[in-house]
């Protein structure tokens, strides 16, 4: 489909994507805008454009691109033999045939389509070309005539172009009240009946959170606005359904997290808008003939490499890539480069050989080195020593630093310069070198739950506030606070692992992938039977009991295992 239908067109064409018409757009304005150049933008929507689709128009197109005989046959009875029935009190009223228009989820249908409106994109060319005959182009001296010509409106900017705002301030909290509104109307309807906070999280998971990620992949998201919607999420979760103030019993960074990390798995907005803007960045590094590509190119130029662009100075009106471009500092380390002709490739800077680059891997040979921002393909000579390779140093060699230049040319030799292939990035991130937002995410996200458990074990102020009665350090058997590794139950781990009589699945000694990872549980299994153990002694009168601790460890442990090395629980 790319190579018959125009770069202009964005949708169902693969490796486009519907948003880069949104950043174009946006960027075309922002920069008449600044240039204080006055212009008119017209917005077409057809109205019922699947039904009137007339098939003979869409056959001569075919034709007239270059489809072959049978091919077209093949459309011809795909589409003309479609018929339709009305329901008349739920049953169908018999059967009748169409003249025109494509049918509506037909996975043929979008194809067909793009191509019909392919044809208007060729007029519009010839038009700005001034290839059309006794068509004027120039300045517009009467807009109210000229929308009584066209049969539209006249409007202005900030508008709504493919469900996203055009011309709108890059930091606008007005744009955002759609998405809140959204909230609010779903919300409605799950007031009404009785939701368990099971069902609650599901839904905040499947649809509160997923409702702003249209808007989060290309506009910046207001710390303001991420506020307003994190709170709806909070007083839905712990509200009983309903939005009122009740107590949040877990702080909204520890429900952000992924359940493998501790949390509830809810997205987190500011983390989320970042990765989804960052790979923006991603992709004008690997889509260089892209048509949004080359346009941000042109206005905000390339730094050395071409694999972003420059930092974006000055006031931002309207435009949408300054936030972005700042977004290019999540990739840093996280990425490699796959050497092709190596015209893009910084022979010392750059991670292209390993896990580092070449100059912290021999520091004292970059030092050394003539040139430190040589491209690769500079430092390659086929024909030369060296298997080619021939960096250039500013002076002999000491005996010593023999053994580094062989280790560097040990290192390097393995690569070869491909002068028919394009230098490209890689993620390092995942197995197949593709960028994915989830990755990033999962990445910037905070660590496991587990470094700041013994912070949070306590809650002892809450808890003492609740039950006067209760000592904070009620387990310690102490009247003020110690470490945690001095507790006197903390010796059940001690004796839990080294004892001769260990249960069964405890073959620490023997730990592969799986069973490593079930080991990494343990600490988690030994906090929750703590802090249930608390609980007991904060609300019934029984006493401590350490030998009970040990017993539910290895009852515990037993049922939990099984579950972890399974996959069941992460």
């Amino acid at each position: 489909m790319g190579k018959v239908i125009s770069e202009s067109q964005n949708a169902f064409v693969e490796g486009r994507q519907i948003l880069d018409a949104v950043l174009i757009a946006n960027e075309v304005v922002d920069s008449r805008l600044k240039d204080n150049v006055g212009g008119v933008l017209c917005k077409l929507d057809i109205e019922k454009a699947y039904d009137r689709v007339n098939w003979s128009f869409l056959l001569a197109v075919l034709k007239k691109i270059g489809f072959g005989e049978r091919w077209i046959k093949w459309i011809d009875w795909c589409i003309s033999t479609v018929k339709f029935s009305v329901l008349v009190n739920g049953s169908p009223s018999g059967f009748f045939q169409s003249t025109r228009g494509l049918r509506q989820g037909d996975p043929l249908s979008p194809y067909l389509f793009v191509i019909a409106m392919e044809v208007f994109c060729s007029m519009m060319r010839r038009l700005l070309m001034g290839l059309l005959i006794w068509v004027e182009v120039g300045k517009v001296l009467n807009i109210e005539g000229l929308a009584l010509e066209l049969g539209c409106k006249v409007g202005g900017i900030p508008s709504c172009y493919l469900g996203m705002p055009l011309g709108a301030a890059f930091n606008s909290l007005a744009m955002w009240d759609g998405v809140e509104e959204w909230f609010r109307r779903r919300l409605a309807m799950w007031q009404r009946q009785y939701i368990s906070k099971g069902r609650r999280l599901t839904l905040i998971r499947s649809t509160l959170s997923s409702m702003p990620i249209y808007s989060m992949s290309l506009f910046y998201l207001p710390r303001k606005v991420r506020l307003r919607l994190e709170k709806i999420q909070r007083d839905f979760l712990w509200g009983r359904g309903a939005l009122a103030q009740k107590p949040h019993l877990v702080r909204w960074n520890l429900v952000c997290l992924e359940k493998r990390k501790g949390g509830l798995g809810v997205i987190n907005l500011a983390l989320m808008n970042s990765a989804l803007l960052c790979k923006w960045n991603w992709r004008f590094a690997n889509e260089r003939e892209a048509l949004w590509r080359r346009i941000i190119s042109l206005k905000y130029g390339e730094e050395e490499g071409g694999w972003c662009t420059r930092d974006v100075m000055g006031r931002n009106r309207v435009g949408l890539w300054k936030a972005i471009r700042k977004k290019w500092g999540l990739l840093d380390g996280k990425v490699a480069y796959h050497m092709g002709n190596g015209q893009r490739v910084k022979f010392w800077k750059d991670k292209w050989c390993g896990d580092r680059p070449l100059c912290e891997s021999f520091p004292s040979l970059f030092s050394m080195s003539m040139s430190k921002n040589v491209w690769v393909l500079e430092v390659w000579n086929p024909v030369g020593d060296g298997d080619g390779w021939t960096p250039l140093f500013a002076r002999a060699f000491n005996d010593w630093e023999i053994d580094l230049v062989k280790r560097l040319l040990q290192k390097i030799h393995a690569f070869k310069v491909q002068r028919e292939e394009e230098d490209r990035v890689i993620w390092t991130a995942s197995n197949d070198g593709a960028f994915s937002v989830r990755s990033l995410y999962s990445m910037m996200e905070p660590g496991a739950l587990l470094c700041s458990l013994a912070k949070e074990f306590g809650g002892q102020e809450c808890l003492q506030r609740r039950n006067g009665g209760l000592s904070p350090t009620a387990l310690c058997q102490d009247a003020g606070p110690v470490e945690l590794s001095f507790l006197p139950f903390w010796y059940i781990l001690d004796s839990f692992v080294y004892r001769e009589d260990n249960p069964s699945w405890v073959e620490w000694r023997v730990c592969g992938k799986r069973r490593k990872k079930a080991w990494q549980m343990a600490p988690l299994c030994i906090f929750w039977l703590v802090w249930k153990e608390r609980n007991r002694l904060a609300f019934g009168d029984e006493d401590l009991s350490l030998q009970r601790l040990d017993r539910l460890l290895v009852r515990e442990g037993g049922v939990y295992t099984p579950c972890i090395l399974k996959g069941h629980l992460v």
